[in-house]
């Protein structure tokens, strides 16, 4: 929802149209769960609905609205299509490339409340298939800055933009950040955690604060045995038990760093 309510948005991963775009075709099921994302506005306590959004090479199987945001205004809307299937990277690369069926990942970002259009398609820079690039994501208060996980991405990568061109740590995972600039997308940083581990998953959830310079990033399979903040990471005694790392941003457009 936007920050006072009045705008919500709904994701239905599984909604089978093959509709593109803006309020398209609503009426067949010919792209089974392509997905499809619902944005509903409330005036004077009455809630309408005001788009019908698809994307914009939608097929069968991608889960568009599997995750998705809203900025606190209402106005930029980010969405999740974690099995979208094209092999480009960075921003508005070449979506027709395909990485094959049931490997796939995406993310949309579509702005202006009351005339809603796609303004960016958003890829990882090492896109690679079953990385899961849109499992989850999440927006600044005013839209600017996005964060997306891979929760199965696999380099054996640590830290900020680190080598990210090897798959030797397999479902490991990582995060990537971009920023907007007059209504420009850009990528900012590659983000993996410091104990960089495979099935750990790093990625699988995350969250922006309000201005966009803290991020918490869950690594839901991390194995160590530390207990509370800044314990010991280097050891895997405890299976799964879980792991949050919290990185902070210096500058408007500088990398982030983890704390």
């Amino acid at each position: 929802m936007s920050a006072d309510g009045s705008t919500l948005a709904v994701g239905a991963f599984w909604e089978a149209s093959n509709a593109t775009g803006i309020d398209g075709d609503q009426s067949n099921n010919l792209a089974l769960r392509s997905g499809a994302v619902y944005v509903f506005t409330r005036s004077a306590q009455v809630w309408s609905q005001q788009a019908y959004v698809k994307a914009s090479n939608a097929e069968a199987g991608d889960g568009f609205g599997f995750s998705l945001a809203l900025s606190g205004d209402g106005s930029t809307l980010a969405v999740g299509a974690y099995r979208e299937g094209s092999a480009a990277t960075g921003i508005d690369g070449n979506r027709g490339r395909q990485l094959g069926c049931h490997e796939r990942r995406g993310v949309r970002l579509h702005a202006q409340r009351h005339r809603w259009s796609q303004q960016a398609y958003v890829k990882a820079s090492n896109t690679g298939a079953g990385d899961d690039f849109g499992r989850s994501l999440s927006l600044s208060a005013d839209g600017s800055t996005l964060a997306v996980g891979a929760a199965f991405e696999s380099s054996s990568a640590t830290g900020i933009d680190g080598d990210r061109a090897s798959n030797s740590a397999s479902g490991s995972g990582a995060a990537l950040t971009s920023s907007r600039a007059a209504q420009h997308w850009s990528q900012q940083a590659y983000l993996k955690a410091s104990n960089t581990n495979a099935n750990d998953t790093f990625g699988g959830s995350l969250a922006l604060s309000a201005d966009g310079n803290t991020l918490a990033v869950g690594a839901f399979r991390e194995s160590s045995n530390a207990t509370g903040v800044g314990g010991d990471q280097s050891e895997n005694s405890a299976a799964l038990s879980g792991a949050v790392y919290v990185f902070t941003r210096s500058g408007a457009t500088g990398p982030s760093r983890p704390t």
